[in-house]
């Protein structure tokens, strides 16, 4: 085809993380553009049936709001009834920006607006935090402590398996030693922490009491604590995980005296409290579009895993709702303004 140029793609069920688009195309496929149109080739998953190869053809006149992320390129076909939007992830951000560069420029009113509020957002907070050591600081901090723990736990097993001649020492007693592990480790234990020990308060937030439970908080951690940190600032971060860890723990020990708890969560439920107050305070620098974002994502998931709480057995849920007061409270006592001095915009 005369002026056309053909770019290998992959296309995802969407996600997260992922660009979806509505034909319901996954894995390996081709955009292809051309002067006027595009076509659009992949296979179509659909249920209990075979994957069926399909091409779509889209009008240039109709394609609009282009968007690149690193090698994602997403972009809107408005149509008579709806508009849909494509997206799919490229070898690399030149292709992407390559392919950008041979579709429309047309934004609509609103997502130039969005668009717009969004690089305002990301332009102050780089101003503001460009790097978030306090972040890292504490993910590298959870999870040594945890690799400490399952060396010495490794360690005293083969000793003891080996003292008393039983091979399948570890596998019968592994609960028994965690659980001592913990307790010696600074788990928050109501009665010893109730008794005087208070600084359990502190030292049980670093403990997890399995890979999947460590897994699961560091994963939340790096996602929100990195914008909380940009926001907040390094120093002022540092004081909102920690009053909200506190508060977490001590919720815990007063709900139920006779707890056994360990884990981050009640910190991380104080971060997402943190930038929920934050976003909602007045000239707090945060664009009406970036607080409808943040809000479209933070208050889905205090409700999914606070619902899901009340769920699983083993669940600590007066932690995660004391993190998640005292977050709140924290975000709106240690929130600053993210406005840049006029010197420096």
């Amino acid at each position: 085809m005369t002026g056309s140029e053909v770019f290998e793609v992959r296309f995802h069920a969407g996600g997260a993380n992922w660009p979806a688009n509505p034909f319901r195309f996954r894995g390996q496929g081709q955009l292809v553009i051309e002067p006027d149109f595009v076509l659009v080739r992949g296979s179509s998953h659909r249920s209990f049936r075979f994957p069926e190869r399909q091409e779509h053809r889209l009008r240039k006149v109709d394609i609009v709001n282009i968007r690149r992320d690193g090698g994602d390129l997403l972009f809107d076909v408005i149509g008579v009834k709806d508009t849909v939007t494509i997206g799919c992830s490229t070898a690399d951000a030149e292709v992407a920006k390559r392919m950008a560069a041979l579709l429309p420029e047309r934004q609509t009113e609103e997502f130039a607006v969005a668009h717009a509020e969004r690089e305002q957002f990301h332009d102050r907070i780089d101003y503001w935090s460009p790097s978030t050591p306090v972040t890292w600081a504490l993910l590298a901090l959870n999870i040594g402590i945890f690799l400490l723990m399952w060396w010495q736990r490794h360690e005293h097993a083969s000793m003891a398996a080996q003292v008393l001649g039983m091979m399948d020492w570890k596998n019968n007693a592994a609960s028994m030693m965690r659980s001592l592990q913990l307790e010696a480790w600074g788990a928050n234990v109501g009665q010893r922490t109730l008794s005087g020990e208070w600084w359990r308060l502190f030292t049980s937030m670093f403990l997890h009491g399995g890979v999947l439970h460590l897994l699961f908080n560091m994963l939340v951690l790096y996602q929100a604590g990195q914008l909380a940190e940009r926001i907040f600032g390094s120093l002022r971060f540092t004081g909102l995980y920690l009053i909200a860890g506190l508060c977490g723990s001590l919720a815990s020990v007063l709900w139920n005296p006779h707890v056994n708890s360990v884990g981050a969560s009640g910190a991380l439920f104080g971060i997402v409290g943190g930038l929920l107050a934050f976003i909602r305070r007045e000239h707090s620098g945060v664009p009406p579009t970036v607080v409808r974002d943040l809000q479209g994502s933070l208050l889905p998931f205090l409700m999914f895993n606070i619902g899901a709480g009340f769920l699983y057995p083993h669940t600590d849920n007066a932690a995660h709702l004391g993190g998640l007061l005292g977050g709140w409270l924290a975000g709106h006592l240690l929130a600053r303004s993210l406005h840049v001095p006029q010197a420096a915009a």
